[in-house]
This record gives C-alpha cells, structure tokens and sequence, in this order.
C-alpha cells in the first residue's frame, strides 16, 4: 500500500483523483499552517501559483500527487494539469516559468497527466522549443476528469410539458448565463414551454477575463432574471445542483471559454445532455447530436475563441453582444426539435450515459491505485 500526499489546485483534486483508494492518502490541506503559508505566498506574488510544497515535509510520503503546481520536493511526484503548465501567471511569471519547467525532466517527476487531449496538444506546442521536450513526452498521457456514475436509464421528453434547461457557472457571462437569459426572453415571447435555472454567484464584468470590463453593459440582460420563467440558485450544495441536473433535461453552458466543464460530466451521470460550445477540450466528450448539441464559434490554434483578444478595444461589447444573440438563437433551433418530437431526446440522454461510463469513478480508482502503486516503486 502507498502512501500518497495530494496537493495543488483544490478545485481539480476531486474530479482528478480517485474517488475510493486502497492507498493511504492525504490531502496537504491537512497540514494547514503550510497550506496557509503556501497560499499567503501565492496571494502576495501570482505567478507563485504554479508551484507547490515550498517547505520540507516531516512525514514520509511515497508519493505526492500534484494539480496544476509543479511541487519543489525530491520525493517522486506526479502532476495533473488542466491547459498551462507551469501556471505562472503575472508579472515575472514567464521567468519562473524558465525556471520550474526544469523540474519535469527530472527523474522524480515519474507522470505528467493533462486532463484532455486539448491541454496536451497545447502543452506540446507550447514547449515545442524547450530542450527538454523528449523526456517529458516520454511521460505525459492523458486521463480525463471522473465523476460517479448515478443512473442507468435514459430520460425521456413528453410533448407538451416544459422543458427546463439549467446553467451552472459562477463566471455567469464567461460560461454563457447571459445566453441562457435571452433564450429565456425569447421564450417567453415565441410562448415556448421553456424554464431556465440558473445556479451562480454571478460574478461578471471586469475581473472575467473573457467579460465587457464594463459591467453596466450587462444590466439590461440582467434585469431578466425577473421573467416568471427564470429561477436563480445563488449558493446551493453540489447535491442540490446534481438534483437540479437530474430533473432538468438539458444542461445550458454556451461558454467562450472553459478548460473543461466539469459540470456537464456531472449532468452526464444523471443522463442529462449538454448544450455547449466547441471551444477547448469540451467536443472531446461533448458530442453534437450524441449527448447533447454543440454550437460552433470561431477558434484560433489553440481552439480559443478568435476575439478574446480584442477585450481591451472600445468595440469589445459590440462582437460580446451579437455572438450572446447568436448562441440563443441557435439553442432555442435545437431546443425547438424537441418540443415538436422531430429530435430523440432519450437518444440524447442515453448517449449523455454513455459518455459518463467513459469518466465513471469506479475506473478512475482502479485506474489510479495501479498508477500510484507503479510510480511509488
């Protein structure tokens, strides 16, 4: 049995590592006076971010799980990213950067997990330059995100009752919460069964970096929130939002920009289809006509939305404003075929089912125990 230490990104641990384990593992957070100094660090200077572990540890460990910080140790390591590595943002972090990728050629860096095929294809391109590049090929694969698996029977659609579409996002116009609220508004107007939930805490405006910097540009949209047809969840227990899923049957995130969309696996294990964009690494597992519908926007190399780059123009509003029109028009086309019977939404559901087989937490433990127990050796 190995005795691993889980550290890094808290948001990425869960969904990253097994769910059951026969390892002893423990989560750094144990360690809190470290975990609070590291995060201190990491506050004062951004770029610091991208590493972890910068005191010694007493308790031997045989292995330490990292996610997305590289960990400064000479005990075997591996580390799961999400799309940049090293994540050293902010002024000076491209130095740091210089520095710290060093680590992953070393011979204690046993595994480099990237999440998609998208974080890998980046990541290579990215480093397509570094001396180093060969010997961390040697050791980069890709295991995605891990959910468990809730149901096993397809949903279905009955004509006639109303449909509902739920959101979950906190970066609420990043992950496409302003769509959602004009396709409500249409809705309304067309008289379409349609009910929009919404589960945010709705930050928006200028420290989105995909959003308007000015934030008044999203009131008007806002004010929609009032429509009889729009229910708004600021804070609610994971549980409630997987009940939320469960009972909705489609999953809304027309995002601009997301490494991954954690929340739609978790749609997918209660047989709830997506309805999303085809940005990043979200047609890897999101399939149009499969397990939900994908809308396709303008990509650059990296399957980055093509205009982002243009947030600090005058005119950034405008292209936010027609491409948010764009994508609820072109949900509710997709919407519309399964209210009038001429799309299979159980077909939906059962391939959303499917998919989530493909990340079901079960594989993921056996997975990871065997991993853990090769790279401990």
């Amino acid at each position: 049995m190995s005795k691993v230490l889980l550290t890094g990104s808290n948001n990425l641990i869960t969904p990253n590592s097994p769910r059951k384990y026969r390892d002893e593992i423990t989560h750094y957070k144990a360690y809190r006076l470290w975990y609070i100094g590291e995060r201190i660090l990491q506050k004062m200077w951004s770029p610091l971010q991208g590493v972890s572990l910068f005191k010694p540890l007493t308790t031997k460990f045989d292995l330490i799980h990292s996610f997305n910080a590289i960990p400064y140790t000479r005990n075997p390591w591996l580390i799961t990213f999400e799309s940049v590595l090293p994540r050293t943002r902010g002024k000076y972090g491209d130095k740091l950067a210089s520095i710290i990728i060093n680590r992953l050629s070393l011979e204690n860096c046993r595994k480099i997990i990237a999440m998609s095929e998208h974080a890998k294809e980046k990541f290579l391109r990215q480093k397509a330059n570094f001396k180093g590049i060969n010997s961390i090929k040697d050791k980069l694969i890709v295991v995605p995100p891990n959910f468990p698996l809730k149901v096993s029977q397809a949903k279905k659609y009955l004509k006639g009752e109303t449909l509902e579409l739920t959101f979950v996002g906190n970066h609420f116009a990043r992950k496409g919460g302003i769509v959602a609220l004009r396709i409500a508004k249409k809705a309304t107007a067309m008289k379409l069964p349609i009910k929009i939930n919404l589960v945010s805490r709705m930050n928006y405006g200028a420290k989105v970096y995909t959003d308007c910097p000015d934030g008044n540009k999203y009131l008007k949209d806002l004010e929609l929130i009032n429509l009889e047809n729009v229910s708004l969840y600021r804070n609610i227990a994971n549980e409630k939002v997987i009940n939320l899923l469960e009972r909705s049957h489609f999953q809304v995130m027309c995002t601009l920009d997301d490494t991954y969309g954690f929340s739609i696996l978790e749609g997918f294990s209660v047989g709830t289809p997506a309805i999303t964009t085809n940005v990043c690494a979200l047609p890897e597992f999101v399939k149009n006509n499969i397990n939900g519908f994908v809308i396709d926007l303008e990509l650059n190399q990296y399957k980055h939305w093509i205009h982002l780059g243009k947030r600090p123009t005058k005119y950034y509003w405008e292209i936010l404003d027609k491409t948010y029109e764009n994508l609820a028009d072109r949900v509710l086309d997709s919407i519309i075929k399964i209210i009038d019977g001429s799309e299979n939404y159980e077909q939906l559901s059962a391939g959303a089912i499917s998919q989530a087989r493909i990340h079901d937490s079960e594989k993921a433990n056996i997975f990871f125990d065997n991993l853990y127990s090769e790279l401990s050796r």
